[in-house]
């Protein structure tokens, strides 16, 4: 009922070992971020077909145990469920038999992509691609939100319903995190459109915020 993409990228300014993870997703229905995309400092997860939203955090909650991403995952399988994901070492994923075709997932040594009810398999590679050809250019968020893009030019969602959704989330291994960095649209005809530019004001805002209240530090010091 959706597609998505889950990605790791080693952080430059943090130590060995250190992650960013991420997920998108977008759908021809309201609030897929609700269900669908789950981050945090273990991984990222992706869910859809028929599904709760806890599912993610089901999978979540297994990898901060120490358990495998396969494992997780596993446990989380169904016939009617799709679900991947990726973690510090691996990328992995599940799509049922009885998933709505077309349905199924692609795996990189860095991200996965995965839906159902595309329109064509196409969608998968397009949003690969795309991811690809923008590694390192841009942050993660902004990758993520380029592949959902390239995603829905290629046919996305083939269900033709007046009202689709869409969301990012990106967590750090170190704990940090942005504001701007867990966002979503959840009902809107142009989804993807909406949460690029939700995005785009979300970081300006946060960003002129900083400077304000540094500036009010510094007057006040």
């Amino acid at each position: 009922m959706t597609y998505s993409i889950c990605a790791r990228d080693r952080l430059e300014d943090g130590p060995d070992g250190a992650y960013r993870f991420g997920v998108a997703a977008a759908a021809r229905l309201p609030a897929v971020g609700s269900v669908a995309t789950h981050a945090s400092e273990d991984g990222a997860v992706a869910t859809a077909g028929v599904t709760d939203a806890d599912v993610g955090r089901r999978c979540l909650d297994a990898l901060a145990d120490g358990r495998s991403l396969s494992d997780a995952l596993g446990d989380a399988a169904a016939p009617r469920r799709q679900v991947h994901g990726v973690d510090a070492a691996n990328v992995d994923g599940h799509t049922g038999d009885d998933c709505r075709a077309v349905a199924g997932h692609v795996a990189d040594e860095r991200y996965g992509v995965a839906g159902t009810s595309l329109s064509d398999e196409a969608v998968l590679e397009a949003v690969s691609r795309a991811f690809r050809e923008n590694e390192r250019d841009a942050p993660l968020a902004v990758r993520l939100l380029t592949a959902l893009a390239a995603g829905e030019r290629a046919g996305g969602d083939r269900r033709e319903l007046p009202t689709g959704s869409a969301a990012v989330a990106v967590r750090r291994t170190d704990g940090a995190t942005t504001l701007y960095d867990d966002l979503r649209v959840d009902a809107s005809d142009a989804p993807i459109a909406d949460l690029r530019e939700t995005y785009r004001r979300a970081k300006r805002g946060y960003e002129r915020a900083v400077e304000r209240y540094a500036d009010d530090q510094t007057e006040n010091s």
